[in-house]
């Protein structure tokens, strides 16, 4: 009777699984793009409400790596990686743990956040601030910045597509790509490399794919072996290990290097992983891709993964960050972040542990004028002042000229 009851108690869960896995891509439905002609109607809010689950609910983890993982990857790109070495901020690795915190603030910020809303056109005009005085230099290249852009845009899709229970259908992909070509307008980048460019794209998915067909061929001909490159793979990777115990260390370069792509392992200078070490990490993702596939229930609405505070502290006006890689930058000590069960796994293993007596870890929160390195701390408040009028125009056109964004 026991048995009797367990069996059917495992094959009930596994069939309320089966119904439920699918309730969020089946219920894409509901916006009314539903061929590919119709995708050259999706608006800019449409395209928002689509990939925000992606990141907060349906791929929580594999979006978040894949965002850390585009940072990366621009470092196999010598001239990216030599203006980046030259600035010294990635050099020391107080700065370089800041700047990764800030950069991924930043995005996330544009990101989780609606067009158009104070917190998004904050985070997007910091970033040009941040970006505006290299670029007039001459010292960021169009084409480097239009790289980096296609990352954040296809990384997203490529780690899902290779980590994850199911791939992205059409219409989220053309979610990203309306979302991400709106980004590149608000960002100033040019396009005009893109074989598309003059006849212009009719929906997201084309941009997308025209995006990929030449950020490909980009790194064909530019992602090439230099020290620079090596010099910021390892400093980050370091960075990425810094509350693993040094033992592990050595094994955990070897996964890094056994995720990333042939070419771009090259480029980084780095060592081969092993066979074993390949196998072993692709036995792990199968069995990970069957048991989040059968065997789990899918986040609900109330368990979406929160990157930092709803809402601003009202007595200093800053934000929290809720998770963070090597050092809690930005993170509130209470008792919850202080004495959980990851706090606690971190200080046995003599990690960063949130707190009060580190106010170098800045755990009074951020402003967004804060963010970036430490010489342009405060500054610039006038000059996104300026742009947020500017980003306020542009996110209410659409990004392919079809008809208003929202």
């Amino acid at each position: 009777m026991l048995i009797l009851t367990a069996v059917t108690l495992a094959v009930g869960y596994l069939l309320v699984v089966r119904a439920l896995r699918f309730r969020r891509r089946n219920a894409l439905q509901d916006f009314g793009y539903n061929d590919r002609p119709s995708f050259s109607n999706m608006t800019l809010k449409d395209a928002f409400l689509i990939q925000r689950p992606l990141a907060e609910l349906e791929f929580p983890r594999t979006f978040s790596i894949s965002v850390f993982f585009a940072i990366f990857k621009t470092y196999g790109i010598p001239s990216i990686s030599s203006l980046l070495a030259a600035t010294g901020q990635l050099s020391n690795p107080a700065s370089a743990s800041k700047r990764t915190a800030d950069t991924g603030i930043l995005i996330v910020g544009a990101v989780l956040n609606e067009p158009g809303t104070a917190r998004n056109m904050d985070a997007v005009a910091r970033m040009n601030f941040l970006h505006d005085r290299y670029r007039k230099a001459g010292k960021i290249k169009d084409d480097d910045m239009l790289y980096t852009l296609s990352l954040f845009a296809l990384e997203p899709i490529r780690w899902t597509r290779n980590l994850e229970w199911r791939c992205l259908e059409d219409v989220e992909l053309c979610a990203m790509g309306v979302y991400w070509k709106s980004m590149g307008d608000q960002m100033q980048i040019s396009y005009d490399l893109l074989s598309s460019r003059k006849s212009g794209w009719d929906d997201g998915l084309q941009f997308l794919e025209d995006l990929e067909t030449w950020s490909t061929a980009y790194e064909a001909e530019r992602m090439v072996p230099a020290e620079s490159n090596n010099k910021l793979a390892v400093s980050t990777i370091n960075i990425a290990l810094t509350n693993v115990p040094r033992v592990f260390h050595g094994l955990g370069h070897h996964f890094v290097s056994a995720l990333l792509e042939p070419r771009l392992r090259r480029a980084m200078k780095l060592q081969e992983p092993s066979n074993y070490m390949v196998m072993v990490l692709e036995a792990g993702l199968a069995i990970r891709k069957f048991i989040l596939r059968h065997l789990c229930l899918p986040r609900r609405d109330h368990q979406k993964e929160l990157w930092f505070s709803d809402k601003a502290d009202p007595s200093t006006g800053r934000y929290h960050a809720v998770h963070y890689i090597d050092r809690p930058w930005y993170i509130r000590p209470t008792f919850k972040n202080r004495w959980n069960m990851v706090s606690w796994l971190l200080w046995l293993v003599g990690g960063s542990v949130p707190s009060k007596s580190s106010p170098q870890n800045r755990p009074e929160g951020y402003m967004i004028p804060d963010l970036g390195p430490e010489n342009m701390e405060g500054k610039g408040v006038e000059e996104m002042s300026a742009a947020k009028l500017l980003l306020a125009q542009q996110v209410k056109r659409c990004p392919f000229g079809h008809r208003a964004a929202t």
